[in-house]
């Protein structure tokens, strides 16, 4: 399947103001949320009460066929008040894909009108590329799961569950001994030995659900199957590092904006001119403006950058099966730029930010401080600089980033 047909401007424009809606809920309470750092259950909720995750899910499946330009915007939407909840979005909204990327498996487009149909969240249990994997083994009626995965990113929230997995010895499907590989696999929320260990106790990021995942001999069929025999990364037009990638940028992107908007609206109602200036109101101060105007012009380069690179994952999107590796090439060199300069961004304006609202804006009640803790975890989760590697050998050399599960 190549593309998604279009939706038209006005369900673009219903997107956005429902995302503005639940953004406008999540500030009033990020603060008490952000310190108490319990998981985002009912800011969940608030998701499905927008009918926020059955948007990219195509149109002849019962969803929105948002494009991933318009993805990518309800993300940084989402994330200018709270870039937890927008990470667990993000996810789901990739892995909502599953099963209708022309995996070899055997679950496909129902689990997809689940999602549009009752609003369900997708939570995905990954971190595939190094070991311990969990150990898929198969018996007369499907498989039976164990292992532990950490860093499970929105899993403990999901109603609708994809986990990688490693097929043990002796596995066959398809005729095929798959023993050894890897595949995905679906699970619905509740299935037994599932569990969820509440070990994720982070500077930044607090409430995305990243504990630890683990499977105590979890039944699963052999029709939940969604992939097996996975490469780690077979055809260029596996995208689901680029969605994550750019959809990191948005998100970033989003806390620049959502921390210079809180702090001018702070500035404005509770600001304070320094004492030694004759200035009536801190928005006078020529020195605060200046410091402000260097950091509006730095989320409006992030936001370019990042909408550039959102773009060109869409035309990758669109291309599908046609799509070329050098074209898929371009697609993750812009989305790494655009991933590395909005996190940059973000780190500058969260920190600056304190330099123009001043020392009383520091109380925890205001919440600014969640701005820069969650762009600084945030910016960890691989590392940057390698990045900035591929990008200056791709510029310079003209070297081809190889493709794998983080390119």
């Amino acid at each position: 399947m190549t593309a998604t047909v279009a939706a038209p401007a006005e369900t673009d424009s219903a997107w956005l103001r429902r995302a503005g809606e639940v953004k406008a809920r999540l500030r009033a309470t990020a603060p008490a949320r952000d310190r108490a750092g319990q998981l985002p259950v009912e800011e969940v909720g608030w998701l499905k009460e927008a009918r926020l995750l059955g948007i990219f899910i195509p149109e002849w499946f019962g969803g929105g066929g948002a494009t991933w330009t318009q993805v990518a915007e309800v993300v940084e939407r989402i994330a200018q008040a709270d870039a937890s909840l927008a990470h667990v979005l993000l996810y789901h909204y990739f892995g909502s894909q599953a099963g209708l990327r022309g995996e070899n498996g055997f679950v496909g487009a129902d689990r997809a009108r689940r999602i549009a149909a009752e609003q369900l969240l997708h939570g995905t249990v990954a971190q595939a590329a190094y070991p311990p994997l969990v150990v898929a083994t198969q018996t007369a009626d499907g498989f039976r799961l164990n292992g532990r995965k950490s860093f499970t990113t929105g899993a403990a929230l999901g109603d609708v569950l994809l986990t990688w997995v490693q097929f043990d010895e002796g596995t066959v499907l398809g005729g095929v001994d798959v023993s050894g590989t890897l595949g995905t696999i679906h699970l619905d929320r509740g299935a037994p030995g599932l569990s969820f260990e509440d070990d994720w106790d982070n500077l930044g990021q607090r409430r995305t659900a990243s504990g630890t995942t683990v499977f105590t001999d979890v039944p699963v069929r052999t029709a939940d199957v969604i992939a097996y025999d996975v490469a780690d990364s077979v055809r260029p037009d596996q995208l689901d590092v680029l969605y994550m990638y750019s959809g990191f940028a948005a998100i970033f992107t989003g806390i620049a904006a959502g921390a210079l908007e809180e702090a001018g609206d702070y500035i404005r109602t509770k600001g304070r001119p320094w004492v030694e200036t004759d200035h009536r109101s801190a928005g006078e101060d020529p020195l605060l403006l200046e410091r402000y105007g260097q950091s509006w012009i730095e989320v409006q380069s992030a936001q370019a950058l990042t909408h550039r690179a959102v773009e060109a994952v869409e035309a990758a999107r669109v291309r599908g099966a046609e799509l070329t590796w050098p074209q898929r090439a371009e697609a993750v060199t812009l989305t790494n730029a655009a991933r590395v300069h909005a996190a940059n961004v973000a780190l500058s304006v969260t920190s600056g930010i304190f330099e123009v609202a001043g020392a009383r804006a520091s109380r925890l009640e205001h919440g600014l401080d969640r701005f820069w803790r969650d762009a600084r975890t945030l910016s960890l989760h691989d590392p940057l600089r390698n990045k900035l590697v591929q990008i200056g050998d791709y510029a310079l050399n003209g070297t081809a980033p190889t493709p794998g599960f983080y390119s």
